[in-house]
């Protein structure tokens, strides 16, 4: 009789040079379907892929953008049922999307905001009146 015994290993977190090339790969899937590069969506891949190659910390830099756009669970849910919404119709485009956006959860879901933290920022903020 054997004992097996298991040992949970941490999740690997992505790091910005994953999150970078899937922001490349995104860019990539718009111009397959040959999306207009000036367009907003276009532009603002540009700009997040500009920003994190400028910043001084990446992977800092990468984790605050994350905690932005998905500050819960909730947001996260949204964001991709409206993105499978808007580009069902174009599965390369949506496929990257869905790709970065397991990224960016990976990253965030260790700081959602929780109800007790919404309440106690809330009074802190309205404590000075």
């Amino acid at each position: 009789m054997s004992i097996q015994i298991q040992i949970n290993k941490p999740e690997d977190k992505p790091t910005y040079q994953e999150i970078k090339q899937t922001l490349i790969n995104v860019v990539k899937s718009d111009i397959y379907y040959r999306k207009l590069k000036d367009g907003k969506f276009m532009q603002s891949y540009k700009e997040r892929i500009k920003k994190l190659c400028q910043a001084e910390d990446p992977q800092e830099y990468v984790l605050k953008l994350t905690m932005t756009i998905f500050p819960n669970k909730a947001k996260y849910h949204k964001a991709k049922d409206d993105y499978k919404e808007f580009y069902g119709r174009d599965p390369k485009i949506l496929n990257t999307i869905m790709e970065l956006y397991k990224l960016y959860y990976k990253l965030a879901k260790d700081h959602f905001i929780t109800n007790k933290q919404v309440d106690e920022e809330t009074e802190d903020f309205l404590s000075s009146l």
